[in-house]
């Protein structure tokens, strides 16, 4: 299952179509190609916060990055923890 939880809008969706549709609507298209499983994450202020799950392969342009396990490139962004095993190109480190 790609996506476990999304909260948007004060609200909580679980189905992964009506997911993908406000990720296209918010032009986090980056986000859709990715290979990812088991995600919790929340679109606030049109930036993405990632509370957990795994991010298996494609490219993170921008986010908060709380929790779970990282296999990508990560472009830019906050990196809070987790497990990390990609490339970290730009961004934050806590």
């Amino acid at each position: 299952m790609r996506y476990k939880e999304l909260k948007y809008e004060g609200k909580t969706y679980t189905n992964e179509k009506k997911i993908n549709q406000i990720l296209k609507d918010n032009n986090f298209y980056w986000f859709i190609d990715s290979e990812v499983e088991d995600v919790i994450f929340e679109i606030k202020k049109d930036t993405i916060i990632w509370y957990n799950g795994y991010f298996l392969s494609g490219d993170w342009n921008y986010g908060i990055f709380k929790n779970g396990t990282f296999c990508g490139v990560f472009q830019n962004g906050i990196w809070e923890s987790g497990k990390f095993d990609g490339v970290f190109i730009d961004g934050i480190r806590l």
